[in-house]
């Protein structure tokens, strides 16, 4: 299409003569057709804005908002329920969880070896950086950067503490590094593969793996820099949270014991009124060199038992004071921390735990381990533990026995267990099949192979060896990710077949009127950046896709510089740690606060869009 053209004031009104006939034949189906055409695109437009204001107000859980708006476009009509279901059967979308579980084989092959040099070689906290930031960058553009940083987290924590150095400093970098360097190929993060899905669904040509290379290799060197020279002396450095709970340890725990002759003797925990207590619960029994925990309610107390309450400490008098049969004790073990086993844990943004109370959570039985506190937003949540429900991003301290292993490959909870010394001895052809998978991975990057191919290929050699079970892949498929990004796809279509596409589009047209082809680029980069970092990338890539096709068929540019610009803008999610998943787990376990993301994270996103667009401009001659 034409470049937009403005109305002549100037020009006479047409004669009646000079009308076309067919206007005078239009019936009342027409206008019915014109009405409900206008109506699909106030529509759309409301459940956009329901979509971005629920999403970032976090309403509901997100698959469940998508869910509305595509049940919501199929009962008004804007959608076939073709259209609305097509998202679960594009390949892409099917291979961004192909390549959760073969990512799941590639850790279990390489595991701590793959990064072992990076954590032992170097006390140097600038160097070991820029180490942490070059390896992860690279290893996150071949699998999807969730499961490294996750992987890494205990690694970096571990290596603070023997050094001496607080692990805020490189938390956030890990982050930022590990989103950057997934911007180098087309499986790196979920989005790039988001955006193919959405080319392929439109029949436009697709990228090629150049159009993620030059430009992600560029502005992961840029980014590394910056958070080398400035980003190390921006980023705090806080002291370690499980250090802080031993320090502060009777803030959070309170130890009684029952005296002899107690009434409570011969009662399970339940039969004493123990199970449900108003701000406090019953985290550990010690009996003798015995240390119970997590409690059941049918556990029968015994003279001299040490209990430990969590929750709101205060409460202890007053449940001293009413005669339940403790006491506090003549010599505490509080002091003596030893057999305490504490662990780090936190809830990724697409947890099942999200919005669940603890107490109806079961949680210790599914996790062998109590809950001793949360932070959320840098601080500790107040209250009682059991009625707390739980957020994405929050950070847990668990307390456990140390013999009953906390699970460790739940998709609702990330484990920040300390790193193993010694890594699991595997056959040397296991590294060979580990080897022969990333080949098969590079050659459905650069097209040799077609990406579902390839990658179906390595799972089943992942299956027949042995280094996946079947039932691993069971746990790594995450459901309500997938009906995010089915979902996702659909409302692109709806945002294109309503209008609302073509009326944004010719919006930021008029408003980058004059500006040129570099303003364009300009606006839709921060469009994007500022709906990334409001709701979710796919969100954010399905919805701002036909906004930027139609803007280049509004303009007469080609839509490939669009297309680049939408992708690596919907990664651009420095500025809050809600931006992305990897901001949310190294929140927690990095004792930030949503300031430090801001100071870290702004000027990184300013570098970050000035090399985005002066690359596009250059390498597509705009």
């Amino acid at each position: 299409m034409g470049k937009l053209r403005l109305c002549d004031k100037n020009r006479q009104s047409p004669k009646l003569s000079n009308l076309p006939p067919e206007l005078f034949t239009m019936g009342i189906g027409d206008v019915n057709t014109s009405t409900l055409q206008s109506f699909h695109t106030f529509f759309v437009l409301a459940a956009v804005v329901f979509l971005v204001v629920a999403l970032y107000r976090e309403w509901f859980n997100p698959a469940f908002t998508f869910f509305i708006c595509v049940v919501g476009f199929l009962l008004t009509g804007i959608l076939t329920p073709l259209e609305a279901l097509k998202g679960f059967a594009t390949p892409e979308i099917i291979v961004i969880f192909l390549l959760m579980m073969v990512t799941a084989g590639i850790r279990a092959i390489f595991g701590p070896k793959l990064f072992s040099g990076l954590f032992t070689d170097t006390l140097n906290p600038k160097r070991f950086l820029l180490g942490l930031m070059i390896s992860s960058s690279c290893v996150s553009s071949m699998i999807n950067n969730t499961p490294i940083v996750a992987f890494l987290i205990p690694y970096v924590k571990d290596w603070a503490e023997r050094s001496g150095h607080a692990a805020s400093k490189f938390l956030m970098p890990l982050s930022f590094a590990t989103t950057m360097g997934g911007m180098m190929t087309v499986v790196g993060t979920s989005t790039n593969l988001v955006l193919i899905g959405l080319m392929s669904e439109y029949g436009v040509a697709p990228l090629h793996f150049t159009d993620f290379l030059y430009l992600g290799i560029l502005v992961t060197l840029s980014g590394i820099a910056y958070l080398y020279f400035v980003g190390y002396r921006l980023l705090p450095e806080r002291k370690d949270r499980i250090d802080e709970l031993r320090g502060h340890l009777k803030e959070y725990i309170v130890e009684t014991e029952l005296y002899p002759g107690s009434p409570l003797a011969g009662k399970t925990v339940q039969e004493a009124g123990l199970r449900s207590l108003k701000d406090l619960f019953l985290a550990e029994i010690i009996r003798g060199e015995r240390v119970i925990t997590p409690v059941a309610p049918d556990m029968i107390l015994e003279e001299r038992d040490t209990l430990f309450f969590s929750g709101n400490t205060s409460a202890v008098l007053r449940f001293l004071n009413e005669g339940r049969g403790l006491q506090l004790p003549l010599h505490e073990r509080l002091g003596n921390v030893g057999h305490f086993h504490f662990t780090e844990a936190v809830i990724p943004a697409n947890s099942g735990l999200i919005g669940v109370r603890i107490k109806d959570s079961d949680f210790r039985r599914r996790f062998n381990a109590s809950i001793v506190a949360i932070h959320r937003n840098g601080k500790r949540v107040p209250g009682r533990v059991g009625e707390i429900e739980l957020s994405g991003g929050d950070f847990l301290l668990l307390l456990s026995d140390g013999k009953n292993p906390i699970p460790s490959d739940d998709r609702d909870l990330y484990i920040l267990a300390p790193p193993a010394r010694v890594g699991e001895s595997r056959p040397r052809w296991h590294v060979w099949i580990g080897i022969a998978a990333f080949a098969l991975l590079a050659c459905g990057i650069t097209g040799i192979l077609p990406l579902f191919h390839a990658s179906l290929i390595i799972l089943v050699m992942l299956l027949v060896a042995g280094i996946l079970h079947p039932s691993e892949l069971r746990r790594q498929f995450d459901a309500p990710l997938f009906l995010v990004l089915a979902c996702a796809l659909a409302v692109g279509v709806a945002l294109e077949k309503s209008g609302v596409a073509a009326l944004l589009a010719g919006f930021i047209i008029n408003a980058g009127e004059g500006l040129g082809s570099a303003g364009l680029i300009t606006l839709v980069f921060l469009a994007t950046t500022l709906l990334t970092n409001l709701i979710t990338n796919p969100a954010a890539i399905a919805m701002m896709f036909p906004i930027a096709l139609s803007m280049a068929q509004q303009s007469g540019l080609p839509p490939t510089p669009f297309f680049v610009t939408i992708a690596f803008a919907a990664s651009c999610s420095f500025m809050t740690p809600f931006g992305y998943q990897t901001n949310l787990m190294v929140y927690g376990p990095g004792g930030y606060t949503f300031r430090d993301f801001l100071k870290v994270g702004v000027p990184l996103t300013v570098v970050y869009a000035m090399v985005c667009v002066s690359f596009i401009l250059g390498y597509y001659e705009l």
